[in-house]
C-alpha cells in the first residue's frame, strides 16, 4: 500500500521512500536493515519506538534532538502511557497501535496544544520494523512540527 500522497511533510516522504528502499520487496524491513547513516538530514526529527508485548506498551528507546528540542527533554527510555510524557499521548498510542495491527505505516498531521500553551500543527509518520518479518516489534516514527500560533500572530 503506497500512502506517499497522503504525506504533506516533505521530510516524512523522504523517510517513507528511504523505509520502501530498505523493505526490499518485503512487508517490512528489520531493525538491521535500516543504517542511520543513510539518512543523517533526518536524524534529529526521528523517534524509535520498541514495541513490548504482554501487555503492549511503546517504549522509547531513541528521541531525535530536534524533537527533545521541542519537548524541553529528552524522552530516551521512558514509555509513552507514563504521566506527562506527551501531549498527543492517546493519538502517539492509538497511531503506533495501527502500525502494530496493521503492520503498514501509519501517517497524522493534526492541530494540537504544544506544552508551552501555543499551538502547533504536528505531522507524524510511523514506520513498521520487523526482526521476524512477521510481527512489528520496532516502529520509527518522523516527526515535526509548525508553531501555528506564530503563523497566527504573523496574518494579524
Amino acid at each position: 500500500m503506497d500512502i506517499s500522497d497522503t504525506i504533506h511533510h516533505a521530510k516524512l516522504l523522504a523517510l517513507y521512500a528511504y523505509w520502501n528502499k530498505i523493505c526490499g520487496g518485503r512487508d517490512m524491513p528489520s531493525r538491521s536493515n535500516f543504517d542511520p547513516v543513510d539518512i543523517p538530514h533526518l536524524l534529529p526529527n526521528l523517534i524509535l519506538i520498541d514495541v513490548e508485548r504482554d501487555p503492549l506498551r511503546f517504549r522509547i528507546r531513541l528521541y531525535g534532538t530536534a524533537i527533545a528540542g521541542l519537548r524541553g527533554r529528552d524522552l530516551t527510555g521512558c514509555y509513552l502511557d507514563e504521566p506527562n510524557v506527551s501531549n498527543i499521548v492517546d493519538l502517539a498510542v492509538q497511531a503506533n497501535m495501527q502500525v502494530v495491527e496493521n503492520k503498514q505505516p501509519t501517517y497524522i498531521d493534526a492541530p494540537y496544544p504544544h506544552h508551552s500553551g501555543r499551538f502547533g500543527h504536528f505531522y507524524r509518520l510511523g514506520l513498521p520494523l520487523s526482526a521476524n518479518g512477521t510481527d512489528v516489534d520496532m516502529i520509527i516514527a518522523g516527526f515535526y512540527e509548525m508553531d501555528t500560533s506564530l503563523a497566527l500572530a504573523a496574518n494579524l
